[in-house]
């Protein structure tokens, strides 16, 4: 983009940015999933809701972070094992369950209790 600085952006501009179609833009504005101010005919976007919604995506997409190693994965497939600490439920990912053995998430783990 090109002023990083604006705190308001087009519609173009978010389509530039995110490397979609003014047309996606426009339809999300005008659902309601992406906020917009209204200025006569034009729409701005703020970068604040720009980044809440991308941010909403993300969780939508069902993606997650190992809460061992902190790696995000786009999808849940690599983190179906969770912390066995009871009512912790904490993702844990493939590599740290399978291949280091973790079975517990930090603030769960042994050497992490004070004694």
């Amino acid at each position: 983009m090109g002023d990083d600085k604006k705190e308001f952006l087009s519609l173009e501009e978010v389509a530039d940015f995110l490397g979609v179609t003014y047309q996606l833009i426009y339809r999300l504005v005008r659902s309601g999933e992406l906020p917009a101010v209204r200025l006569g005919k034009l729409y701005r976007v703020s970068r604040a809701d720009l980044d809440a919604y991308l941010m909403r995506s993300r969780a939508a997409a069902g993606g997650g972070t190992c809460s061992v190693c902190g790696t995000y994965y786009k999808s849940t497939s690599s983190l179906k094992q969770t912390c066995t600490a009871e009512g912790c439920g904490e993702a844990i990912c493939f590599d740290c369950w399978n291949r280091l053995g973790v079975r517990t998430c930090p603030k769960h783990s042994v050497k992490n209790t004070k004694a």
